[in-house]
């Protein structure tokens, strides 16, 4: 059987984004050995640096905003470019090119049009949604990366429920594996603290991911274990406002604003206890490198978490919102060094089998091997 050819959109690249991180991994491991790949950029060209990082032609589309004139009149040209391009599939990332690419991909013959979902529709709000709703009639399918955001897209997208598949995120970076996996620590990452049992979280820093919360936690869990330190790690859009509100609540010394940090693995074979504050998650790239790296989590109970957290076998699910049971979980795992073990076992073990590269390789080749039959059969 051929290798089955492959479009790829994406808005544009964000590096560092757990969807841009996915859609990397999988392009890496997979093309051009078992897909025939060619990855497009609806806005902004990737950099010559960034497009090293892709084993397959990678182009721009060069529209700007969807309400453009430009956007209007490029549209023919894409739909020839693309009708030329020959492919059995696409495969749509992100809300402006699901509304702009999804027609300019049926109108060019492609048989297969795929919108990937990968959060809860934190964006979702009653115009937009009307108007997304109305293109993805031209869809053929839906593929998401959590049964939480399967039932989001059968209840507020009103696509049909056999049409809509799940693969969850791939741990696509081999070496980055190896060294979470090897808990090949290295030296912890610059500002990281010098003692105390750490606990962290790795999150780009957006309002959906309450880090403020996550501030909130620290100040009970340091009432009962002062000397435990919190380490936030990610892109940091807010920093700025959550180091005033760590001061304000008397953090200022146990807190440590780490940034956007290339060295995971370091990072994370550092840590105690991993925690996740978010209002809304699809399923968490956060979740699974805690877990390969045997750190216990606590999360919220939202979207796929409960995918990844394993109640009490993995690590604990608190209610959203409930920064004091957050807390309690925290220093529950903090003081019982037997249930710290068993968690850490049971989460590596659940990671490790659940996320490996291979599986997940399998199930996407199997999904597109499953277009192309159902199309022949068509």
């Amino acid at each position: 059987m051929p290798k089955p050819r492959i479009a790829f959109f994406i808005d544009q690249w964000n590096p560092g984004s757990g969807s841009e991180n996915q859609l990397q991994g999988l392009l890496s491991y997979m093309a051009p050995d078992y897909i025939d790949a060619h990855l497009y950029t609806l806005r902004v060209p990737l950099t010559p640096e960034h497009r090293k990082l892709f084993p397959c032609p990678v182009d721009c589309l060069g529209i700007g905003s969807l309400k453009s004139p430009g956007a209007i009149t490029k549209f023919p040209g894409i739909v020839a470019r693309l009708r030329r391009g020959r492919f059995d599939a696409a495969m749509i990332y992100f809300v402006d090119s699901n509304l702009y690419l999804v027609p300019a991909c049926r109108l060019a013959g492609i048989p297969a049009v795929v919108i990937q979902r990968r959060d809860m529709g934190y964006w979702y709000e009653p115009k937009l949604l009307r108007t997304v709703n109305f293109v993805n009639r031209w869809a053929t399918h839906f593929l998401v990366n959590a049964q939480a955001v399967r039932q989001q897209v059968i209840q507020h997208e009103n696509f049909p429920a056999d049409r809509i598949h799940v693969i969850p995120n791939g741990m696509w970076d081999l070496e980055h594996r190896r060294r979470i996996l090897d808990a090949d620590q290295g030296a912890p990452p610059p500002g990281f603290p010098e003692s105390g049992p750490v606990v962290g979280i790795t999150a780009s820093l957006r309002t959906v991911k309450r880090i403020d919360r996550f501030l909130e936690m620290a100040v009970q869990v340091t009432k009962i274990l002062p000397e435990a330190r919190f380490v936030i790690a990610g892109r940091d859009r807010l920093k700025g406002s959550l180091q005033e509100k760590s001061q304000e609540l008397g953090l200022a010394d146990r807190v440590y604003f780490l940034g956007q940090v290339d060295d995971v693995p370091a990072l994370l074979g550092h840590l105690k206890i991993g925690v996740l504050t978010s209002d809304s998650e699809g399923l968490s790239n956060s979740l699974v490198e805690y877990g390969l790296a045997g750190i216990p989590a606590v999360a919220f109970a939202v979207g796929g978490n409960p995918e990844v957290i394993l109640e009490g076998k993995t690590g604990f699910l608190v209610p959203p919102g409930d920064t004091q049971l957050l807390s309690d979980r925290v220093i529950q795992i903090l003081r019982d060094g037997d249930l710290h073990r068993r968690l850490s076992l049971a989460a590596r073990e659940h990671c490790k089998t659940t996320y490996s590269p291979e599986r997940i390789r399998d199930l996407t080749l199997d999904f597109f091997a499953s277009l192309i039959t159902s199309r022949g059969e068509g």
